[in-house]
C-alpha cells in the first residue's frame, strides 16, 4: 500500500525550510551591514545591521511566499525561469519595504523618484539572495551518498542492460536519465539524446530497474536515482531537475517514495 505523506510532516517540513531560508537571509544582511553597500557604510554599525537584517529578512520572506506560490502555479517552468519570474514579482514591494526602513531607521528623505531608482538595484539583490535560497535547498535537502566501494580484488559480473538493448547502436552506451511515457509508447532519454520505443511504460520501468535503481516520478515520468539533481515540492506538485537539464512533473502519490528516499 502507498504510504500517505502525512500533512503534520509536511508542515513541519515547510516551517523548518521557512527558518532556513529566514536564516540565510539574516546571515546575507550581516554581511552587507559589515560591507555598508549603497553609502550606508556612512551610517552607525548598529543602524546598519538594524537596517540590512530587516531588510534582506523582511525580503527572505516575501521570496519564499512568492517562490513557493508559483513552485505550485507553474510547476513545470524551468526553475531558473521561475527563479527570475519570482524576484521580479517581489521587487516593486520589497523596494517599498526598503524605503520604509530609510525613514525608519536612517530618518532619511525619500521620494517617488528615490523609490524608481532602487527598482534595478533591488532586483538584482532579490535574484542574488533567490539563488543563494536555493543553493541552500538544495544542498540541504540532497540525500548523503553512501560510501560502497567495490572489490578490486573480486570483481562484481554486471547484468545486462536489457532497456538499453531497445536503443540504436549510438545511444546504448549512453546513460539513461529518464522515461517518459508517449501514449503506446515510451520515450528513453539519454545523455546522448532520446528514442521513441513502442513498449508499455511498465515494461520499461521494469527493464530499467534490473541495472538501475530508481524512483516513479509522476504517472508519466520515471528516473534513475543517480540522475535526479533537486527535487522541489509544494502542495501537492513539484518537479525534479534532471541531468542534461531535463525537469520532471512531480506528483502527489510519488512524494512519499522521494521522502523516504531523503529528498525532502
Amino acid at each position: 500500500m502507498t504510504e500517505m505523506a502525512s500533512p503534520i510532516r509536511m508542515l513541519n517540513a515547510q516551517g523548518y525550510q521557512i527558518v532556513v531560508d529566514l536564516g540565510v537571509m539574516a546571515l546575507a544582511g550581516l554581511f552587507l551591514a559589515l560591507v555598508g553597500p549603497f553609502a550606508t557604510i556612512q551610517e552607525s554599525l548598529p543602524l546598519r545591521l538594524v537596517y540590512w537584517i530587516g531588510v534582506m529578512v523582511a525580503g527572505g520572506g516575501l521570496l519564499a511566499l512568492a517562490e513557493r506560490l508559483f513552485s505550485h502555479l507553474l510547476p513545470h517552468m524551468a526553475l531558473w525561469r521561475r527563479a527570475l519570474a519570482t524576484a521580479a514579482v517581489i521587487t516593486a514591494p520589497q523596494t517599498g519595504v526598503v524605503i520604509a526602513a530609510e525613514v525608519l531607521v536612517f530618518n532619511n528623505p525619500v521620494s517617488l523618484l528615490l523609490y524608481v531608482r532602487l527598482l534595478p538595484a533591488v532586483l538584482i539583490i532579490s535574484i542574488a539572495a533567490l539563488s543563494v535560497m536555493l543553493l541552500t535547498r538544495t544542498a540541504l535537502s540532497r540525500p548523503a551518498s553512501a560510501d560502497s566501494p567495490a572489490s578490486e580484488l573480486e570483481p562484481e559480473e554486471t547484468e545486462p542492460d536489457l532497456l538499453a538493448q531497445h536503443l540504436p547502436a549510438q545511444l546504448r552506451d549512453a546513460d539513461i536519465v529518464a522515461l517518459q511515457a508517449e501514449d503506446h509508447y515510451v520515450r528513453i532519454h539519454t545523455d546522448a539524446g532520446s528514442h521513441l520505443v513502442l513498449m508499455r511504460f511498465a515494461d520499461a520501468i521494469v527493464l530499467a530497474e534490473t541495472t538501475r535503481p530508481g524512483h516513479r516520478l509522476h504517472r508519466s515520468w520515471w528516473a534513475p536515482a543517480d540522475a535526479i539533481s533537486a527535487v522541489a515540492y509544494s502542495r501537492g506538485s513539484g518537479q525534479a531537475e534532471l541531468k542534461g537539464g531535463i525537469t520532471a512533473p512531480v506528483s502527489r502519490s510519488s512524494y512519499p517514495a522521494l521522502r523516504e528516499a531523503g529528498w525532502f
